[in-house]
């Protein structure tokens, strides 16, 4: 809980950073910037690769959003109020305030710059909302009209019901109402991202209850719509895209986003969670590295990275990233990107138990966009229980969205890691030809894919960590069932000793240091005893 403590001086320093000098005239320089190669002759050059290129032929024949600085922006107060769990039940996790510390953070510390950041909207704002009909795409008849019949129940009916389902399952009067406003609201999102009237193609979902769990015929973990997985289809549907990247970085597996997207050739579910057996098994238990689409119809289509042990941190998540993440996003090449954001993954949650802190969120969306500055992006809210938390990952992810470096007083130059002079092993290296060098660079502070010894890429990983991530690299070698991607297998991670020399390099000071008191008393005796022999 180290972390959560910390989060006031955190809170603080980021308000500080904000209204002063950061977020107004910086943006459109940044833009530019980060779509150019480092310094050359003196100037900023423009360079453009082959998969770029393709990229953006297909997003060419779709009518999207321009690339802005703006971030659309979900959220109806009605979410934090409606749908609440009894206090002291084992359900109480998943309560309105989730929402409303999420958004009251972002208006305080963007201060009087929230207005030119965000196009924020509430449910009176949008066109459609979901109607029994179009939830029909993830949901059977019979499970829509119990949902819709709950508000009509007797506190003792809806009790019955509750057990009919999963014990970490709740409902009230409002808890339809609530899960369509915020399934209606992602799908707005999704919608103001990929259409060219619309001013940016960029947005942010904050509500609840969380979707990723809600199978087609009842209730799960909290979660009544597949909200993510409906707007992905309908998406497809409407036109809008037409192949989406929906990724899950919630600590728990997202079950049914799975099951309803894992025939599909045109969405590319990827997802980072706990599963573990026996003492470390974790709720849902499902999500095996196996599991990569369906073979005949859409083979390479599903990716579970799943953790065998708690406690990953920030390293763990960003060796996957790089290693295996990025470049099967590269390759699949998807016009829309929808992020299960669940923050339950970080330090100081009271359920993930694991490690990763708002840099770790920061550098995997700044990564991934990286791949494709112009893609749409629609980040909606999943999981995450720490009150003080959570508002500190969201507006980590926001700060990638719009391009801002990761530094707490707006002044670090958002270029300094990609032209700075590299060491000699990476002089080899284009840092403009590709997209994906270029975000994997950006993770070096933890993961240092172009280090040559593969035993110091990185910091030491987790308990687990390299069995998890290489039983995923295995599945994509043997299975080819991700075409040309191209993996490894990490390795353990040895500190770099300071000071210390490689190969046949030869350190005489200090060589004491090494022998200890006890070994250079031994050694003066010896001497000492040749001496008197003499």
């Amino acid at each position: 809980m180290s972390f959560a403590n910390d989060s006031a001086s955190k809170t603080a320093a980021m308000a500080k950073r904000r209204p002063q000098k950061v977020l107004t005239a910086k943006y459109d320089s940044l833009q530019s910037l980060k779509s150019t190669s480092p310094m050359k002759g003196g100037q900023l050059v423009r360079a453009v690769s082959v998969e770029e290129d393709a990229s953006q032929n297909l997003m060419s024949s779709l009518s999207l959003a321009e690339p802005s600085h703006l971030i659309h922006l979900f959220y109806d107060s009605s979410l934090a109020a409606q749908h609440s769990p009894d206090l002291g039940s084992d359900t109480e996790y998943e309560r309105p305030e989730r929402v409303r510390v999420i958004y009251e953070h972002l208006r305080k510390s963007m201060g009087p710059h929230f207005l030119s950041i965000f196009r924020e909207f509430s449910r009176s704002d949008i066109e459609t909302i979901l109607t029994p009909e179009m939830l029909k795409i993830s949901h059977t008849d019979k499970y829509i009209e119990t949902l819709k019949e709950i508000s009509t129940l007797t506190s003792e009916q809806r009790r019955i019901l509750e057990t009919k389902w999963e014990n970490d399952v709740f409902v009230n009067q409002t808890t339809y109402d609530a899960a369509i406003t915020y399934a209606s609201g992602i799908l707005e999102c999704v919608k103001r991202v990929t259409q060219r009237q619309y001013d940016s193609n960029k947005a942010v979902a904050i509500g609840r209850p969380p979707g990723h769990h809600a199978c087609g015929n009842k209730a799960m973990g909290f979660c009544f719509l597949a909200n993510v997985a409906i707007a992905a289809k309908l998406a497809m549907k409407k036109g809008w895209a037409k192949k989406v990247l929906i990724v899950d970085w919630d600590i728990h597996h997202g079950n049914d986003t799975q099951s309803l997207t894992y025939n599909d050739p045109n969405i590319l579910y990827i997802s980072l969670h706990r599963q573990g057996t026996g003492s470390q098994y974790f709720y849902p238990g499902t999500g095996g590295p196996n599991e990569t689409g369906n073979p005949t119809t859409a083979p390479g289509t599903n990716l579970n990275v799943a953790w065998d042990h708690n406690l990953m941190g920030n390293t763990d998540y960003i060796a996957a990233w790089s290693e295996i993440i990025l470049p099967v996003v590269r390759n699949f090449s998807p016009d829309l990107i929808i992020v299960s954001s669940g923050f339950d993954a970080a330090k100081g949650d009271l359920i993930g138990d694991c490690l990763i802190t708002p840099e770790a969120y920061y550098l995997m969306t700044s990564s991934l966009l990286t791949l494709n500055k112009n893609i749409p992006i629609v980040v909606a809210m999943e999981g995450g229980y720490n009150l003080e938390v959570i508002p500190l990952c969201m507006e980590a992810v926001v700060m990638a969205m719009r391009g801002e470096s990761w530094d707490e007083d707006g002044t670090e130059n958002p270029l300094a890691a990609l032209s700075s002079p590299q060491p000699k092993h990476k002089s080899r290296i284009s840092l403009s030809a590709d997209p994906l060098v270029r975000a994997r660079l950006e993770l070096n502070k933890y993961w240092d894919y172009y280090e040559e010894n593969s035993r110091t890429r990185g910091k030491k990983l987790a308990t687990g960590a390299v069995a998890s991530i290489n039983k995923v690299v295995e599945v994509i070698i043997e299975g080819r069932a991700f075409g040309d991607v191209r993996v490894r297998k990490v390795r353990e991670q040895i500190p770099k000793r300071e000071g210390a020399l490689g190969g046949r390099g030869k350190k005489k000071e200090g060589r004491q240091d090494y022998l200890g008191a006890a070994g250079m008393d031994s050694l003066m005796s010896a001497m000492s005893a040749v001496k008197i022999g003499k």
